[in-house]
């Protein structure tokens, strides 16, 4: 992951709209928010098996992106083509997060699994900690994880109402507490993280929702050499 800061979105589309609205995901959508300041990246997927159908990550310079005068001005001018297309919309989870670990370096593979996170009453800290502390050697010694992320919410970012969030055609769910994002070599390494996500929950008293993703494209400004 790169930044400190990363916006997380689940979505499900209405079948109606749907090919209008993944047209205008890569052709309009991406570029114009790669165009606001402290967005460092996009990336967007497609689910295998049961989960949310589209997921996109937004990696972020810091969490005051999400609240920043230039990101709002877009979300409140959208395009004639991005009215169209966000009514499509009929359920969507946006988590505006900031990163507490991460693997060293950066590391984009084809598959990408989440992990939403939501603590048991007073066991937030305890869930905290271990984000903070072992997960990143836990995650990155299993099998298939080249790296992962772990992330917890900023909500300010994405409470605000603004002209977009008008249009959008169904719920806007708020996130979870905490998200974890591993990185994988391979779809096959899916039912041992599955396992090792149902084991956490129990020891430390949390739901995780687990989906897996395939890469469909990602967008990112390239870094000057050094």
């Amino acid at each position: 992951m790169i930044g400190e800061s990363a916006l997380a979105i689940w979505m499900e589309l209405d079948p109606s709209g749907e090919e209008d609205f993944n047209g205008w995901y890569p052709r309009q959508h991406l570029p114009e928010r790669l165009s606001v300041p402290g967005f460092l990246r996009g990336r967007r997927y497609a689910a295998i098996g049961a989960a949310p159908p589209y997921f996109t990550l937004y990696e972020l310079a810091d969490p005051g992106v999400l609240t920043s005068a230039p990101y709002l001005e877009r979300l409140n001018n959208p395009t004639d083509w991005t009215r169209r297309v966000l009514p499509v919309i009929r359920r969507a989870v946006r988590n505006g997060t900031r990163r507490i670990a991460s693997s060293a370096g950066d590391s984009v593979e084809r598959h990408l699994l989440t992990a939403r996170l939501v603590p048991a009453a007073g066991r937030g800290p305890a869930v905290r900690d271990w984000l903070a502390g072992a997960a990143v050697t836990t995650l990155t010694a299993l099998p298939g994880v080249t790296s992962c992320a772990l992330l917890e919410q900023e909500t300010g970012g994405t409470s605000v109402m603004t002209e977009e969030r008008r249009l959008f055609g169904g719920e806007v769910l708020g996130g979870a507490p905490f998200v974890a994002l591993c990185e994988l070599t391979d779809a096959a390494a899916e039912a041992g993280l599955r396992e090792f996500w149902r084991a956490w929950g129990t020891r430390l008293a949390a739901e995780p929702t687990v989906d897996l993703y395939r890469l469909m494209y990602g967008l990112a400004w390239l870094r000057p050499d050094p």
